[in-house]
């Protein structure tokens, strides 16, 4: 079964021109060189160095997220899910006394369930990923208001946070985590048997359920594994600030979709990368921070990314030749 899905896959690739092979390459080093050319203190190690400090945390939540629209869903919690991490491991700290080493992984835990929930409405019910996971983002961020409040601003011991500055041959060890996230990934991808599923049940669903592949099993999991990948990057980030913030997460879902898509994954299933997500999530921080540089409104920023994402979706949808 397997076998004759992948080369039906296969064969049909040839004929499709993928949005992301190159062009984020050369997005991400058109946009270097001109800011390298243009700005004076763009082009450091520090400045760099820091790029990439901030892209390492949000990258766990483009994880999952690649791993869904591999098989053409959509997961819009992971910015919710992703300041969750931080509200529970503000909750484990401030109210239990755990330690952070207890905090961060019962925080996964629990995002992990809601992760479950939301992928079994989706594949024993039949619901819309994108709605479901807008009704999830909602119900999350509110909570994640309601609890930070509650904490009043209060500090993580520096205990408790230490960690997260470690760093191994001078580089933070969160970029080295995802440089090998993605390595991993993109390995499996591309030579497992498992997750070449993914792209099986994105390219064709009915055909997988035909053949006796467990399609609905495996979304599940993925929706499970987005939601504590999600978590955990918002666990860090919030070790990282010091103190839980209801900002944490704000806005992640448009940046790590923009960030998919023009990294070649299809809004339609069949086609993805977690390396090019990942330089895709890197040229979104490189663009926000060349913005910034140039001193530029956030809200005209938020509307130049907008832009970006209409256009990579149109893109998707006219190169590939299909129709939502």
């Amino acid at each position: 079964m397997t076998a004759n899905t992948g080369r039906t896959l296969a064969v049909r690739e040839k004929g499709k021109i993928n949005l992301g092979s190159w062009l984020i390459l050369f997005l991400t080093a058109a946009l270097f060189v001109f800011l390298a050319l243009t700005r004076k203190n763009f082009y450091t190690y520090s400045n760099i160095h820091s790029i990439l400090y901030e892209v390492s945390f949000s990258f766990f939540a483009a994880v999952g997220f690649t791993l869904l629209i591999i098989m053409g869903e959509l997961d819009l919690s992971v910015g919710s899910l992703f300041g969750l991490g931080g509200a529970l491991m503000g909750l484990f700290i401030f109210n239990h006394r755990l330690p952070v080493e207890a905090a961060i992984p019962l925080a996964m835990a629990l995002a992990a369930v809601i992760g479950f929930a939301a992928g079994l409405l989706v594949t024993a019910f039949r619901l819309n990923s994108m709605m479901v996971t807008i009704g999830v983002m909602m119900a999350v961020k509110g909570y994640n208001w309601i609890q930070i409040q509650k904490f009043g601003g209060r500090q993580i011991p520096r205990a408790q946070w230490n960690f997260i500055t470690v760093e191994l041959f001078g580089v933070k060890w969160t970029i080295l985590a995802m440089l090998a996230t993605a390595l991993l990934f993109e390995i499996f991808l591309a030579g497992s048997r498992h997750l070449k599923q993914l792209y099986y049940i994105g390219d064709n669903f009915s055909t997988t359920i035909l053949y006796g592949l467990n399609a609905n099993l495996v979304k599940v999991l993925c929706f499970t594994v987005s939601a504590a990948l999600s978590a955990f990057g918002g666990a860090l980030m919030t070790c990282r600030l010091k103190h839980p913030h209801v900002t944490v997460g704000a806005n992640l879902e448009i940046g790590v979709i923009t960030a998919a898509v023009i990294g070649g994954a299809s809004i339609f299933g069949g086609r993805g990368s977690m390396f090019r997500t990942m330089l895709g999530v890197f040229f979104v921080f490189l663009l926000q921070n060349g913005m910034t540089s140039y001193d530029i409104n956030s809200y005209v920023q938020q509307i130049i990314l907008g832009s970006i994402l209409i256009l990579a979706i149109y893109l998707d949808v006219r190169i590939n030749g299909k129709r939502t």
